[in-house]
């Protein structure tokens, strides 16, 4: 006899299940997405301890008759495939057949459907896979699934779940990228009786990204669009001032489905290239819809991750469309907490030192002689500096501590970060010196050397056209040697060699400080930090300032640093009105 041996119906079923049903957010993600094929306009999911004992999904959508409900919870049954072609043409969300199987072989299982015309409904009971019970039932147009007790029959299984309060995370996570793929459905989604979220209907796209991120961001949210070929782009984003820590604020679909992708993930990035910091990522929520024919969906059981054949063209297309919305936006610049009194509570809450901090606080009070007067030249009479649409300054008030700036607004006050908005003009200054392929040299009478590493050398082995594009005239001998014998002129009195040094090092770990993906960009980024710019604790003429900021207006990105850093924070009156309690 061979070794070779069918696995009984129940082991198997076991283990489709495991595919398909992860967690108790698996769950709801199958059976909401069944709820969006049957055209549902109204979803409900209550969950109780996490979904991991009770999770209920009701829907309006079309239900189903008694045949049909029977015929659902066999292997691989599915309305939505009749032939192998129709996998290039897929529109719905399901079409495997293994969602209610699965679940159901993990589970007490109910389903309760009826469509408009049928006289009565039918409800089905399963047990473990098995089926226990079938009758009639009242009960209105669409479809209502209980799970209860997930994983009884598999402990082994039950006991990787985590908390209560974890599991209901990755539900709420599920729920809110669902709501956000069908603007026009209303949404409930209620644990132990009370109501976790609830979105109404909405008409667009834009509409239901505010519902879900809430109105405090609202105003920081840029609605983007863009079309090449048979692909068209939507959707939204955050400005780089909104900016988190993590990808979890970034939510992608491809024909409606909720994906995961690392490479639009990576497309979006390169979109915000030179306006976040190292380890920020952006808000979005962005729509691609796509021929199917170009669209693989049929890669993972959970049907979460894709596979587009024409890839390229599309991180393209996200890169330029939220690059040019960037450039195009009025105003990008940083704003003050809103709520800093609050914020600055929650965080001492705690805090063993706040019983030592003294009952009254006063301010040191400067003797009369030496009443501030403005400094002699401060109110300048140069034209005004305008930024963009809303940012237009009207007079220059003078430095703080000689970091940073304080001017006047004609609806408010900037603060501006000197060293950042140089950085900021010196980098899209090289850019464009580079690309226009002016770049001035200077020559070195004494060439220094740089020893390598032998993965450096091959670095720069890959980067010298480049390098001497930028300015750098450089001679390799030996394996591992370089010599300098001329770098670009900015860099004044700059070590090149550091300046090199830095780049081969940023380029052998990976790492980019610009979080930028361009050679080019990064070099740029690092010169203009080394150079002889304008640095913190720097007294400025009046007229050196005025020049800054006219400077700084001029360039395509003004309100970040290339490292991401904001070059500048925004006051509008009526915030320093309502921080004064004047309102």
């Amino acid at each position: 006899m061979g070794i070779i041996r069918v696995l009984p119906e129940a082991i198997a079923n076991k283990i489709a299940a495991g595919e398909v049903v992860e967690r108790p957010a698996s769950i709801v993600k199958e059976l909401v997405e069944n709820a969006l094929d049957a055209d549902a306009t109204v979803i409900e999911v209550e969950v109780a301890h996490g979904g991991k004992n009770f999770i209920r999904v009701s829907d309006n959508g079309r239900g189903m008759d008694r045949e049909d409900a029977g015929l659902a919870f066999a292997r691989h049954a599915t309305s939505k495939i009749m032939e192998a072609e129709d996998l290039l043409r897929i529109r719905s969300f399901g079409f495997r057949g293994e969602a209610l199987p699965s679940i159901a072989a993990v589970s007490r299982m109910q389903l309760v459907t009826s469509r408009q015309d049928d006289p009565v409904g039918t409800e089905l009971h399963f047990e473990a896979g098995r089926k226990t019970r079938l009758s009639d039932c009242a009960l209105r147009c669409g479809t209502m699934v209980e799970v209860r007790e997930l994983f009884f029959n598999t402990p082994a299984r039950r006991k990787f779940l985590k908390s209560d309060a974890t599991e209901m995370g990755h539900i709420v996570d599920v729920f809110s990228n669902l709501a956000l793929s069908a603007p026009d459905v209303r949404f409930v989604l209620r644990s132990l009786n009370k109501t976790v979220l609830e979105f109404l209907p909405v008409s667009k796209s834009l509409e239901r990204a505010k519902q879900l991120l809430g109105e405090a961001i609202a105003e920081d949210l840029l609605e983007i669009g863009g079309e090449v070929e048979d692909v068209q782009l939507s959707g939204v984003i955050g400005k780089p001032s909104v900016a988190r820590a993590s990808r979890t604020a970034q939510s992608f679909f491809v024909n409606r489905r909720w994906v995961r992708s690392l490479p639009i993930s990576y497309a979006l990035q390169e979109g915000f290239s030179g306006t976040l910091g190292h380890s920020q990522f952006p808000i979005a929520v962005l729509f691609i819809e796509i021929n199917p024919e170009r669209v693989d969906i049929n890669i993972h059981p959970t049907k979460q991750q894709v596979r587009l054949s024409h890839e390229p063209t599309v991180k393209a297309l996200i890169t330029q469309t939220v690059a040019r919305c960037l450039r195009q936006a009025p105003d990008l610049a940083s704003r003050p907490l809103k709520h800093p009194t609050h914020i600055l509570t929650r965080a001492t809450r705690h805090s063993p030192s706040r019983q030592m901090l003294p009952a009254q606080r006063t301010f040191v009070i400067p003797e009369p002689a030496r009443t501030y007067q403005p400094a002699p030249g401060l109110s300048v009479s140069q034209e005004p500096v305008q930024f963009r649409d809303k940012l237009k300054i009207t007079q220059i008030l003078g430095q703080v501590h000689q970091v940073f700036l304080v001017v006047e607004t004609q609806d408010g006050l900037l603060l501006v970060d000197q060293h950042a908005a140089h950085e900021r003009v010196m980098f899209e200054g090289l850019l464009r010196n580079w690309q226009a392929q002016s770049v001035e040299r200077q020559g070195l009478l004494l060439s220094p050397t740089l020893e390598l590493s032998h993965r450096q050398a091959d670095l720069l082995q890959e980067s010298l056209k480049f390098l001497h594009q930028v300015g750098f005239d450089l001679e390799v001998f030996g394996p591992s040697t370089v010599r300098i014998l001329a770098h670009p002129a900015i860099l004044g009195t700059q070590d090149p060699a550091r300046v090199l040094k830095t780049f081969l090092d940023q380029k052998e770990e990976g790492l980019s400080r610009t979080a930028l993906d361009t050679t080019l960009q990064e070099l740029a980024a690092l010169i203009a930090c080394k150079t002889e710019s304008v640095k913190a604790h720097e007294p400025l003429t009046p007229q050196a300032i005025h020049t800054l900021l006219t400077r700084l207006s001029e360039c395509d990105q003004p309100f970040s640093c290339p490292h991401g850093r904001p070059t500048l924070i925004r006051y509008s009156l009526t915030e320093l009105e309502r921080h004064f309690k004047r309102t």
